[in-house]
């Protein structure tokens, strides 16, 4: 998704895309053979799709070619959608067999998988994993999530500000792409657009930050739903012991604002991002706190908007910047509600705003020349 300033927003990528992307159904062969018992633990039973999703998730991670399940009431044609509840950053379901069975309840199955670029950088990273050099794109995104990395994060850094640092670095450096009408394998869509070629979409931007977050520790997952209903991804990222939504895509609008970067879509709860986002909310943990939203956080929240002039003033005017953002809770500005930093000066020619709405959340940009 790209929000337009002021008027609209582009659609990031149609689901259609984002499926072909992330979620493609694995081949379907039977193999039946022999059962034997010593895969038959109670850990090795499942029988819903989204907790054996989660499993397929680890084995991707931990390396395995293959691992070996039973399905308790469950109909092993479910697996065809396995991929679609697949967070998909790693890898993916490729094929899966029937290899037995135990008893009238339980079905003996084989799941193989898939890894894509972002895996073996990922392992690189954390494991001192060596890249081939038949996977020269690894290769090359290593370099450039390693570089980042040693360029924005310093010692001694906590959580929020990494994440800060990394939404800043992306947000000012890759641009929306203008040709969003490509085939589902294309880079925009990938972590590798957005840190690599610095041309992306929705995917690639919350691709991008989930795989930086990762390789440093800070947990995160990306979100699959819509925008102001057009399909759409984003981040959920955990600050602390709580939840935030991140949408850094968001945070990135048409026209591109090039080194300018704005906050309204960083850590915010599920109430106000629900204004215009909708998710499978049973998928995903809540975000029900405000402590980290970049806002609150700088103390630039306001209840008010004569509270809101007085701070405004003081950073513009008597500090100097040409810039400032902040939460004025249900303002709706007019032209002459920003005289106020005409008064008694001649520091700045004009003034232009931005806003961003959602609910009783409004944020105010101003830009001063």
């Amino acid at each position: 998704m790209k929000k337009a300033i002021g008027i609209a927003l582009v659609a990031a990528a149609l689901v259609y895309i984002i499926r072909l992307t992330y979620f493609r159904v694995p081949k379907v062969s039977e193999a039946v053979t022999s059962y034997t018992d010593k895969d038959f633990r109670k850990e090795n039973i499942y029988s819903d799709l989204e907790t054996l999703a989660a499993r397929l998730d680890e084995e991707i991670l931990g390396g395995a070619e293959s691992f070996t399940v039973y399905l308790k009431d469950m109909d092993i044609n479910e697996i065809d959608n396995i991929n679609h509840v697949l967070n998909g950053i790693y890898g993916s379901g490729s094929t899966y067999q029937l290899v037995g069975s135990a008893g009238e309840h339980y079905k003996k199955v084989t799941i193989s998988m898939k890894r894509n670029t972002n895996y073996y950088v990922y392992k690189a990273y954390t494991n001192n994993e060596a890249i081939s050099v038949e996977n020269p794109e690894a290769k090359v995104l290593y370099g450039r999530v390693k570089g980042i990395i040693n360029t924005v994060i310093k010692q001694g850094m906590t959580d929020y500000e990494k994440e800060l640092a990394f939404h800043d670095y992306l947000v000012s450096h890759c641009h929306y792409s203008k040709n969003t009408e490509q085939s589902a394998d294309s880079d925009i869509y990938r972590a590798y657009g957005a840190l690599v070629n610095e041309d992306a979409v929705c995917n690639g931007y919350a691709e991008a930050l989930k795989l930086l977050f990762d390789c440093i520790g800070i947990e995160s997952k990306m979100v699959v739903g819509t925008a102001d209903g057009v399909d759409h991804a984003w981040n959920l990222v955990k600050i602390g012991d709580k939840w935030y939504h991140l949408d850094a895509t968001w945070d990135d609008p048409l026209p591109d604002q090039g080194k300018n970067v704005m906050h309204p879509y960083f850590n915010v709860s599920d109430e106000i991002i629900s204004a215009n986002h909708i998710w499978e909310r049973d998928d995903y943990p809540k975000a029900e706190d405000m402590q980290y939203n970049y806002y609150v956080y700088n103390n630039q929240y306001f209840e008010s908007f004569e509270e809101y002039k007085e701070q405004a003033y003081v950073e513009m005017m008597q500090h100097g910047s040409d810039r400032y953002e902040a939460v004025i809770e249900n303002f709706e500005e007019n032209d002459n509600d920003m005289q106020f930093l005409f008064d008694g000066s001649l520091r700045y020619t004009s003034i232009n705003w931005q806003t961003f709405e959602s609910g009783k959340y409004r944020v105010l940009v101003l830009q001063a020349k």
